[in-house]
């Protein structure tokens, strides 16, 4: 991640300002300057404010590079292969982004052949589920309850009550799932 001593430094030498007349510009110490540029020191919000504007910049446009968010970006797109986490008789599971174990939720996309199930799960305390189908029907069987679903309906449930997915046609069917936290 850039540091923003690393910032206002690339900046101001980019802009071919001296560190005096940055302190000259902005009020702020010369030896002050420094130690934020050198990673001493971090500066205030308000000595960022005012080296900003002599450097013809607002505050956000100061920091925007330091914004860790979109690090975490992670697209994927349509012709990526998507990675087969599970693979049984009539039942596929694909993992939708990489690096999972970054992430705070598992997007899965389950493909489910006509009159095929999964397995018999049961997740950890504190882990949700979130099923939304995009094709064809399947039942949610959720320990002492079932859930018919079709087309356009979802369903959200905590994952450590035993459950299974069936398709009971005989037309393949298509979930996105979503699991969170993490797990797999």
């Amino acid at each position: 991640m850039l540091k923003i001593g690393n910032r206002i430094r690339d900046l101001r030498k980019a802009k071919k300002v001296t560190l005096i007349d940055l302190a000259k510009q902005t009020g702020i110490a010369q030896a002050t300057l420094s130690r934020i540029e050198t990673g001493q020191m971090t500066g205030t919000v308000e000595s960022h404010r005012k080296i900003a504007e002599a450097l013809g910049l607002s505050l956000a446009e100061l920091y925007a590079p330091l914004d860790r968010r979109y690090d975490e970006v992670a697209l994927s797109k349509q012709e990526t292969p998507h990675k087969v986490v599970h693979q049984s008789r009539g039942c596929q599971i694909e993992l939708l982004t990489q690096e999972v174990t970054k992430k705070k939720i598992t997007p899965l996309l389950l493909k489910l052949s006509g009159n095929a199930k999964t397995t018999l799960e049961r997740g950890e305390r504190g882990v949700e589920k979130f099923l939304w189908v995009l094709e064809g029907e399947v039942e949610l069987g959720l320990e002492k309850e079932s859930y018919s679903l079709k087309q356009g309906d979802s369903i959200y449930f905590d994952a450590s009550i035993p459950h299974r997915l069936s398709n009971p046609k005989s037309k393949a069917a298509e979930v996105f799932i979503a699991v969170s936290p993490s797990k797999i």
